[in-house]
């Protein structure tokens, strides 16, 4: 095996057979990252030691770090993974993501090129949406369905149908993208620790917020044929209904203030939620969970605006 320039951030909760798969798939390849570095969250001893001893296994072929931390939280995790890595190049995974042989030399060769900011990983698993009725509730974009964009409604979307050619995306998914070091140092970039617990809001802000900087250097952020994995999506743990309710619609109205989205985006989220409440209530799906997370961000959309997230659950 060949090591290669590249350091991995993983933050991992209480899921040691998902991370030990992992691992095994990023140190089994003909070329190997120089560096991983784990950031674990788990709140049983048992399953502590366990992580501590799948990083031991790795520790004579790469630099393997071991971080405890005691809050539960991803962003901080990310945070402070970051902070360790040593490599220009830099890979935030997911601890439940199967990589392929050659995944780790595609992505050294790749960000070898100046003009690429950033690789957003295509997930093999990930179903196609054929459905057109996203185009009338505001679930999807018209005019960018080519591209990987954000809608004013405030939700991330990767085109349909294979993609078989390099093209450009604004956002990347959380359980596999590559960024560079140095565009993050330079602009100071950080993982929203006002996010807690559900991992699409955050990775939608945080590499948003990358591609607007990699518009000022110049450089490009895509998704590629090349650089796909599979997103196992454990089942290891659920977000309850409600809860994740509520930070759909809050998390969202949050991310339109920051990112300065204007009053088009917040009428767009509410034509959005509305029709989403209409299909709720024909498939008997929770809607009044809707309907209140809906109000509730209406009321507290001042502090929403300021900076300030809350979810009364």
């Amino acid at each position: 095996m060949k090591t290669l320039p590249v350091s991995v951030l993983i933050p991992t909760m209480n899921r040691p057979q998902s991370l030990k798969k992992t691992i095994a798939g990023y140190m089994g390849g003909k070329y190997i990252p120089k560096q991983i570095i784990v950031v674990d969250q788990s709140n049983d001893n048992r399953i502590i030691k366990e992580n501590i001893a799948i990083m031991n296994g790795y520790k004579d072929v790469a630099d393997m770090i071991y971080v405890y931390q005691e809050q539960a939280s991803s962003t901080k995790a990310r945070n402070t993974a970051f902070h360790k890595a040593s490599e220009e190049i830099i890979i935030y995974s997911d601890d439940d993501v199967d990589i392929y042989s050659d995944t780790i030399n595609n992505v050294y060769k790749l960000m070898r090129d100046d003009s690429l900011a950033m690789i957003a990983g295509i997930d093999d698993n990930m179903s196609e949406s054929t459905s057109r009725i996203g185009y009338f509730i505001g679930t999807k974009s018209i005019k960018n369905r080519n591209i990987g964009h954000i809608t004013l409604s405030v939700l991330g979307r990767f085109p349909n149908g294979k993609i078989d050619h390099p093209i450009e995306t604004v956002w990347a998914m959380g359980f596999f993208f590559v960024v560079k070091k140095s565009i993050i140092n330079k602009y100071k970039l950080t993982w929203d620790e006002n996010f807690s617990g559900y991992a699409y809001a955050e990775d939608l802000d945080f590499t948003y917020m990358y591609y607007k900087c990699s518009l000022n250097e110049n450089k490009r952020c895509i998704l590629t044929p090349q650089i796909h994995v599979k997103h196992l999506v454990s089942q290891e743990y659920r977000i309850p209904n409600r809860k994740s309710t509520f930070m759909y619609v809050i998390n969202r109205w949050y991310l339109s203030y920051k990112h300065h989205m204007g009053v088009l985006s917040r009428c767009s989220m509410l034509w959005c939620d509305f029709c989403k409440l209409i299909i709720r209530i024909i498939s008997c799906e929770r809607p009044l969970d809707l309907l209140q997370a809906i109000l509730y961000a209406i009321k507290n959309r001042k502090k929403l605006q300021n900076g300030f997230i809350d979810y009364p659950i």
